[in-house]
């Protein structure tokens, strides 16, 4: 595979694998765990945004 990457963190993809790499995210199914993990991202930026409290769980 052909990644170019920097210091700064840049990466490229070329040719064939840019090609391939575009077809696997149109194609490939999200995560379930993933999108669970978005969806309480986004719920808690609302509540912040508003000025609301949070509280974080602990798992033991």
């Amino acid at each position: 595979m052909a990644i170019k990457s920097s210091t700064f963190g840049r990466v490229e993809l070329n040719g064939t694998d840019a090609e391939r790499f575009l077809q696997i995210m149109s194609e490939r199914k999200s995560n379930p765990r993933a999108v669970a993990a978005l969806k309480r991202g986004r719920e808690i930026l609302k509540r912040v945004t508003e000025g609301k409290s949070i509280q974080f769980k602990q798992d033991v």
